[in-house]
């Protein structure tokens, strides 16, 4: 059985970074072991130098097909300046909080260049500090266990081979599963859907909020939906939902359906054009934190059908095995995919497995997105998070989002993809 389990960083090794003390004690190691590889990326890629200014001390990143140079300094009057607090800076070198996380969030200033160009540094510093090496077209295939091609559009039913299906999993980052739920359940849930939104408030701090053009806003995502939902919290403990954590050698562990928020239902209306409900190509890693927690397990369970016309979930295969940017898939040449869904369907996605949802033009799309969490290592001590901080954090970011949208887009929306 393969392993989806890519951390190389502990949770809880974090401590505080200075820009002077990354240049005298850690650039000359990091250089040694992935410089000429991240710099030849760099070139790869046609990213512009870069300058981290931070609290006034620059740090400046210059791509060369001999190796990244990494010095003090400004850079070049062609190149990125980014402001950053001194806890961004240690946060990004330590993959804490990617670059998208942070200019999403407001803590990277981009003073000479575009927010993009900033993003699209996110793949070399992961290979210069972690090692990751940056994906080139051709390098991921798939196979079967004895090495033969197998079929990416195939479906799985629940009691096929779960050697097979792990298999699947891990070459592909994406399974979709036939009929694991019955009509009936998913009646029940979406009941439960609709009490949950009726009781919503705008500023109620567990649910995310859209508007469609016809100026109607509704609650299109049920923060804790578990706990709102007795249909759920039963199927979150049945075996058929306790089974997707079993596909790897992996030891997942999923948050027992009683207690936080481990589950979101969403609704998904036409014509939105405000707020969080279609999502452009990412991966749920995009905040950062990949190399401490990926891979997780993203379960989605369809209560509606969702096809072309209702926002049905995409997916690139391998993308989970390829260190590329977090947002988007321009020039990738991984295979893009939909998964259309019935009633009761399942499908899971890794975390770092790029996605997105399609707008619906002719019906609404209803479906509850929970899943697993790779278990902690020996010695490990994880950093919990509370109910009420994570809850805060998902609502700070659904207000970032809308204050980006109200100043224009800055990033492709999910209509700028066809599958």
């Amino acid at each position: 059985m393969l392993t989806l389990d890519f951390r190389s960083r502990f949770d809880s090794e974090v401590t505080p970074l200075e820009p002077v003390d990354f240049l005298e004690q850690h650039v000359a190691e990091v250089l040694d072991a992935h410089g000429t590889e991240a710099g030849r990326a760099a070139v790869r890629l046609g990213l512009a130098p870069l300058t981290l200014d931070v609290s006034g001390d620059l740090l400046t990143f210059e791509p060369d097909a001999d190796g990244l140079v990494v010095r003090g300094g400004r850079s070049p009057d062609d190149g990125l300046v980014v402001r950053l607090d001194r806890g961004a800076f240690s946060e990004l070198m330590q993959d804490v909080a990617s670059t998208f996380a942070l200019q999403m969030t407001g803590r990277a200033e981009v003073q000479r260049g575009a927010a993009e160009a900033f993003v699209a540094w996110e793949p070399v510093l992961r290979c210069l500090l972690d090692g990751r090496a940056v994906y080139e077209p051709g390098a991921i295939t798939f196979g079967d266990a004895e090495g033969r091609p197998f079929h990416l559009r195939r479906s799985f039913m629940a009691d096929d081979e779960p050697e097979e299906m792990g298999q699947f999993l891990a070459e592909a980052g994406f399974l979709h599963l036939a009929g694991v739920f019955t009509a009936a359940e998913m009646a029940a849930v979406s009941a439960d859907l609709d009490e949950a939104m009726a009781s919503a408030q705008r500023e109620d701090g567990a649910s995310w909020w859209a508007r469609t053009d016809t100026g109607e806003w509704y609650p299109s995502r049920i923060l804790g939906f578990n706990q709102k939902s007795p249909t759920l919290r039963a199927l979150l403990g049945d075996q058929r939902f306790a089974t997707l954590g079993h596909l790897t050698a992996d030891r997942f562990v999923q948050r027992y359906p009683d207690e936080g928020d481990s589950a979101e239902g969403l609704l998904k209306k036409v014509g939105v054009v405000e707020g969080i409900s279609d999502v452009s190509w990412h991966k749920d890693c995009a905040m950062g934190g990949h190399s401490r927690h990926c891979c997780g397990l993203t379960v989605g369970i369809a209560v509606t059908g969702a096809g072309c016309e209702n926002g049905e979930l995409g997916v690139v295969a391998g993308s989970h095995r390829a260190n590329v940017g977090l947002i988007g898939i321009d020039g990738l040449d991984l295979p893009t995919l939909p998964l259309p869904t019935r009633p009761g369907d399942v499908t899971v996605h890794c975390s770092c497995t790029l996605h997105m949802s399609r707008q619906p033009v002719s019906a609404e799309r209803r479906v509850v997105y929970t899943g697993f969490g790779l278990a902690p290592r020996p010695g490990e001590r994880v950093l919990a998070k509370s109910r009420d901080q994570t809850r805060r954090e998902r609502a700070a970011l659904n207000d970032r989002v809308r204050e980006q949208q109200e100043r224009g887009p800055r990033l492709p929306s999910a209509a700028s993809f066809k599958l």
